[in-house]
């Protein structure tokens, strides 16, 4: 998937968590940016990627070490990820939102031919029967799909809440 198909995906999702979970306007900004950036993590592994490009020294460092689609695209990176969070006093909203986001790029990458390594350091490949290539018409499909979504679910949302403040 491209990171444009990662990025809306994750805003998607972030949206529909932050709906239920935020209690306030900076809340629920920072649950929706927490999961869209969370949706491009695994790709530090890639040096071509909006985060590999961001911080190219140590996506250069893990691509040397792991390769591309292993280690960061793994249950043990995410659990990782949690952990380090955790003991970094994140609020555990914020560790849901990041876990959030990090899964739905496993998902979205099990979807293209490559599939992952979900279960590193297991090198089999796990992908989803129906696959398709990276940047294609589907791809490119599912991103505008995922902007949609998140604009109907937000406007409805919005508008629901407008209405039963002004009864």
């Amino acid at each position: 998937m491209t990171g444009k198909t990662h990025f809306a995906f994750g805003i998607l999702l972030g949206t529909t968590y932050g709906m239920q979970t935020a209690h306030d306007l900076s809340t629920f900004a920072g649950i929706v940016g927490t999961t869209a950036v969370a949706s491009l993590v695994p790709d530090i592994c890639h040096h071509k990627s909006k985060a590999g490009k961001l911080i190219w020294p140590i996506s250069w460092f893990v691509r040397l070490l792991f390769g591309h689609r292993t280690l960061t695209h793994s249950i043990l990176f995410l659990c990782l990820t949690s952990v380090l969070l955790y003991l970094a006093h994140v609020n555990i909203p914020f560790i849901i939102a990041f876990n959030i986001g990090m899964i739905s790029h496993l998902v979205l990458d099990m979807l293209t031919p490559q599939g992952v390594t979900l279960f590193y350091p297991i090198e089999k490949k796990i992908r989803w029967p129906l696959h398709f290539k990276t940047g294609g018409i589907i791809d490119i499909s599912l991103a505008t799909t995922f902007s949609i979504l998140t604009m109907y679910i937000f406007y409805q949302e919005m508008f629901h809440r407008i209405m039963n403040w002004l009864k």
